[in-house]
């Protein structure tokens, strides 16, 4: 199996969003998504340069030991395996699982993973962004209840991250989210400074409502579009 990634970008910033709120990390964003996400933006996906194969052409193919170098770099810091979706290449990622500590996957949740034969995985906090209506992809292909409970049981550490804009948000997290007790965060809709302004009062007041957390989303409030934050 070989080990060479298409990675969209490598930087190092402060996490803006989620659990790890605020803490400086290496952004590992890998190319390539099973969904689009239609509805977030006229984009869609608001990485949509590491989604969209048309972009394909701007990712560079990196090997492991590569992104070791640059993890090494910053290291100790947090790491934060993102795209696209990173489990799409989860056992090619393993190398990096078993050698550091402290990582983040940001997921939408619907690859299944192997705990038994990637045993390290357990310690990793799995961001689970599991898709709302909001996102404009279909329910069955957005939501795996098989893989959520796997990765919430599996990885205990890891947390639900929502992106909202409506009350009717609250029935779909529910049904997520049901018999399982990761921390749930909310986070604004927004690809852009102005329309993430737009949604904030209303993503404060649902999380207040429901008692779920708040997140917000630093690196869009400050720099709006601009990659590499």
């Amino acid at each position: 199996m070989t080990s060479n990634l298409p990675i969209s970008e490598i930087f190092f910033s402060i996490q803006g969003e989620g659990k790890f709120i605020g803490r400086p990390s290496i952004f590992i964003r890998v190319g390539g998504c099973n969904l689009k996400c239609p509805s977030f933006s006229k984009h869609g996906c608001d990485s949509f340069y590491a989604v969209d194969k048309k972009y394909k052409s701007s990712w560079r193919i990196t090997t492991i030991q590569e992104i070791i170098n640059e993890i090494e770099k910053h290291y100790p810091c947090d790491i934060v395996l993102t795209g696209g979706e990173p489990t799409l290449y989860y056992k090619k990622l393993y190398p990096i699982i078993e050698k550091f500590s402290n990582i983040t996957i940001e997921t939408n949740t619907t690859i299944d993973i192997d705990f038994n034969s990637y045993p390290k995985y357990r310690d990793v906090t799995f961001a689970m962004s599991v898709k709302l209506s909001n996102s404009g992809e279909k329910y069955e292909k957005r939501v795996n209840k098989k893989v959520i409970k796997n990765i919430a049981l599996n990885a205990p550490k890891s947390f639900f991250k929502f992106v909202v804009n409506s009350e009717k948000n609250y029935s779909e997290i529910i049904d997520i989210t049901k018999n399982l007790n990761n921390e749930i965060f909310c986070m604004p809709l927004g690809e852009d400074k102005k329309t993430l302004e737009k949604n904030s009062l209303f993503t404060f007041q649902f999380c207040l409502k429901h008692n779920f957390l708040y997140s917000d989303r630093i690196h869009i409030r400050l720099f709006s579009k601009k990659r590499g934050v």
